[in-house]
């Protein structure tokens, strides 16, 4: 191996290991809680050489949030990947969405964090990334949408967009319950898994192009 590619490996290696110990962090702490001094402690490295890597604390937190992401990307596309009509695709990324919650939970949080957090810099290749890529997993509602009113299997008067944002919105406040609900639905006796369920199917009834199956009957 050159010198150059071991340098390039062992800086790679370096980034690593400081999102590493940041992502131990911010799954333990609120971001507010947490210092670069304390990150920089965490990788054993000087400040100094973590500011190399990261201009910010919020650029490294970009970096940790954009890791879960890409897990959400890569089972959104999982999922309208093994469907057919588009109504299907949009139930699918619902389906999908709430099972990154459940396997994913802290990456979930941050996520959530980082929408309430400014940009780092306008210059942060990971806040700039983050950004593109959450738009991107909206785009992927948005296509299953489109495609449903293509196929005709969502009603074709509905707007794409709106249709979207709404799917979306609303599985999060299903997951994101506020806590005193959440613990009347435990004291009652249901099931969490089977309320989102219950959302899903009822966002599938309201999408669902009626007119067009009986047609085809």
């Amino acid at each position: 191996m050159s010198t150059l590619k071991r340098k390039e490996k062992e800086k790679e290696q370096r980034r690593k290991l400081i999102i590493d110990s940041a992502q131990t962090l911010f799954f333990s702490k609120h971001y507010d809680e947490i210092t670069i001094d304390e990150i920089a402690k965490k990788s054993q490295l000087a400040k100094g050489t973590l500011y190399l890597y990261f201009k910010s604390k919020e650029a490294l937190y970009s970096a940790v949030a954009l890791r879960g992401a890409n897990i959400m990307n890569a089972m959104f596309k999982d999922a309208v990947g093994r469907h057919h009509s588009g109504l299907e695709k949009a139930f699918a990324v619902g389906e999908a969405y709430y099972e990154f919650y459940k396997r994913h939970s802290q990456y979930f949080c941050m996520l959530e964090e980082a929408e309430k957090l400014p940009v780092a810099t306008s210059g942060d290749v990971n806040a700039a990334e983050l950004i593109k890529l959450s738009q991107e997993n909206l785009k992927i509602v948005l296509y299953a949408v489109c495609n449903g009113i293509k196929d005709g299997s969502i009603k074709p008067d509905l707007n794409p967009i709106q249709t979207s944002i709404f799917l979306v919105q609303t599985t999060r406040a299903m997951i994101l319950l506020p806590p005193g609900l959440d613990i009347f639905l435990r004291q009652a006796g249901v099931d969490k898994d089977a309320t989102v369920e219950f959302t899903l199917q009822a966002l599938y009834r309201s999408l669902e192009n009626i007119k067009s199956k009986c047609d085809e009957a």
